[in-house]
């Protein structure tokens, strides 16, 4: 499996011909989306973890269904709803626990609710993913997978977690491997500071750093992923 990222929080799979777009946000321009659909394998399905913006718009979801018209959608049910409001259509809710297949990518959902943004703010239904049985991507939620990852997003920089909290997602989530996500908010310095922490982090429990390339200045850059063999 390969991959590739979007800007902050958004990722694409690619497997045995078919790719999987999950959380492509207001972050990413659409000539940034353009690109990825152009670059990227055939469209097997889409996730997105949960409603806001910068993890869907109705602009990028009409972007990608107009390249892949039968590409399922997961999500949550707020963000079906936001979907169907948008005249998107095909999308299936998910919660903790479901499964499913999209293409040759195999689906396991966790996770239920989204960080705590503030007192004042109403918290939402968040939906993480586990691709393969390897990759794993939590959304907005800080909480720690309820298994032991290969492969794992550590969100960075949000608006809803500071450093201490990043930190101990990883030590208590102890990924093999784990990659940074949600840095669109951060100056370069502020990535690098975030990035020292969470190397601290993974050097105390054996984990691994990786970098997920972007398309900017070469479409075909991809990570090989060389995910271990099903047991």
């Amino acid at each position: 499996m390969q991959c590739f990222r979007l800007s902050h929080a958004g990722v694409v799979l690619e497997l045995d011909g078919a790719s999987l777009f999950v959380d492509p946000g207001n972050f990413s321009t659409g000539a940034e989306l353009s690109t990825a659909i152009e670059a990227a394998m055939p469209i097997a399905g889409i996730v997105v973890t949960h409603e806001h913006a910068d993890h869907w718009t109705p602009e990028n979801l009409v972007a990608l269904r107009a390249a892949a018209p039968d590409a399922p959608v997961f999500t949550t049910q707020a963000t079906a709803d936001a979907l169907a409001a948008a005249g998107i259509h095909n999308v299936m809710v998910v919660r903790e626990g479901d499964t499913h297949q999209a293409g040759p990518f195999a689906l396991e959902f966790y996770g239920r609710r989204h960080e705590v943004l503030h007192a004042s703010i109403p918290v939402i239904n968040n939906v993480g993913v586990r691709v393969n049985g390897a990759f794993a991507y939590g959304g907005d939620d800080l909480t720690r997978p309820p298994f032991i990852a290969d492969v794992l997003g550590v969100p960075i920089g949000s608006p809803w977690s500071n450093i201490a909290q990043v930190m101990d997602f990883v030590l208590t989530a102890a990924p093999r491997r784990a990659y940074l996500t949600h840095d669109g908010m951060l100056s370069a310095k502020g990535v690098g500071l975030f990035t020292a922490r969470v190397q601290w982090c993974l050097d105390q429990v054996g984990g691994e750093l990786i970098t997920l390339p972007r398309l900017d200045a070469d479409r075909s850059a991809r990570l090989d992923l060389a995910l271990p063999a099903a047991s």
